[in-house]
């Protein structure tokens, strides 16, 4: 393994490691990755809360292990050891189901077949297999349950001599390169060669200082994959840009917080979105985003409304998520709102909410984004994202939409 490159977390493909107490995850981690980046105990329960480590997956390249808990836990904190692994499995791009030989049952069946239920990619693993080729055994009905009724073949390893270590790190670079192959681009559908997109980036108090935010670089970097040209301007100097040019531009993507002043400074023949709804179409599921966002027409007085940030950071006085996105709610509704705002994983009790406003992710892989959703849904809370949800509160949704109006249903 090489030294982990400076690639943001969520582009990484994340690789999460589960099963039961004691099957052997943390060793297999540290064989797997060629460096002791988990703690190996005999005693039970030595992993609580989901390790996570960015490091290189040769010849794949920037990837994120990580290690959880175990299941079948009897500890005191087992049942929030267990809600914090399942949140961390069910986000994962590629989960290695780590069985033992010994103590395998039915159990490790329904966790694989649930898992495949939901759209994960997994790799079960029998451990152990040092001790097996000594004359051990295994439970050879559940090993053949879970290739026949689960779908996925089993594979035989040991961290201890490296049996086959070798062979699962190349499966794990099978299965993440066939979803690179066919997953979407943030771009996608939208630029062609020889195209000049215009972006538009305010430079406010969230503007980190010297640098843009990872949005807009990621947005940068695929239009010249794409070879095409990027214009990058600040709010204020929109028009005066537009003027300067002997043709227009071909796609114009603001700033969700400006989205109302690029409207109007963006002439109505340039087509025009937001960076928030180019990830909430490449992370999310845009078709259910504007339904739910035009359910705040309905909101009254005393609805609960949930602001969701994915990662956490320094507040400050016009923070979009605590400040400006809660005034323009009570603004635009009139209405007596109750409105929190959290970072990290949702609470426990979001089925009391009548709305749930989500950042655009750009922090999270496109599959935590989806365990996200279907939290949300399996709770009945309407779930939207801030790019879609502030256009329409600035009366510009069907403006921002225009560019993929292909796809969108109803």
């Amino acid at each position: 393994m090489n030294a982990p490159s400076t690639t943001p977390r969520g582009l990484r493909p994340h690789i999460c490691l589960t099963g039961a107490v004691n099957a052997g995850k943390s060793s297999l981690l540290n064989a797997l990755t060629g460096h002791d980046l988990a703690i190996v105990s005999s005693v039970a329960g030595t992993t609580t809360d989901p390790v996570r480590k960015a490091t290189e997956l040769v010849p794949f390249g920037p990837v994120v292990f990580v290690d959880t808990a175990g299941s079948r836990d009897s500890s005191a904190l087992a049942i929030r050891r267990h809600a914090k692994t399942r949140r961390a499995v069910d986000g994962a791009d590629l989960v290695v189901y780590v069985l033992h030989p010994a103590n395998a049952t039915v159990e490790d069946v329904a966790e694989v077949k649930r898992l495949r239920a939901i759209g994960r990619t997994v790799v079960p693993v029998f451990t152990h297999a040092d001790v097996a080729a000594a004359g051990g055994a295994g439970d050879a009905s559940i090993r053949e349950r879970i290739a026949t009724e689960a779908g996925c073949k089993p594979i035989d390893v040991s961290a201890v001599d490296g049996t086959n270590v070798a062979a699962l790190r190349e499966r794990i670079i099978e299965e993440l390169s066939r979803q690179r192959s066919t997953s979407r681009t943030l771009l996608e559908d939208l630029v062609r060669p020889f195209r000049l997109i215009l972006l538009i980036v305010p430079i406010d108090l969230e503007a980190p200082a010297g640098r843009l935010i990872l949005p807009q670089v990621q947005t940068i970097r695929e239009v010249l994959d794409g070879d095409a040209a990027t214009l990058v301007v600040k709010d204020r100097e929109v028009s005066w840009v537009l003027d300067q040019l002997k043709r227009p531009p071909d796609l114009a993507i603001t700033d969700s917080q400006v989205v109302l002043k690029a409207a109007g400074a963006v002439p109505p023949h340039i087509p025009l979105t937001t960076f928030s709804i180019l990830f909430s179409r490449f992370k999310g599921d845009l078709n259910l985003f504007v339904r739910n966002a035009r359910r705040i027409d309905g909101l009254r007085d005393g609805s609960r409304v949930l602001v969701a940030e994915s990662c956490s950071h320094h507040t400050h006085c016009d923070d979009i998520g605590r400040v400006k996105i809660p005034r323009w709610l009570r603004q635009y509704t009139g209405r007596d709102l109750v409105i929190d705002t959290i970072g990290g994983d949702f609470p426990d009790d979001i089925d009391r909410y009548d709305l749930l406003l989500h950042c655009g992710g750009c922090m999270i892989t496109r599959a935590q984004m989806h365990a996200r959703m279907r939290q949300a849904i399996a709770a009945g809370a309407p779930v939207t994202n801030y790019g879609v949800a502030i256009s329409h509160l600035h009366g510009v949704l069907d403006r921002v939409l225009e560019p993929f109006a292909p796809e969108l249903v109803g």
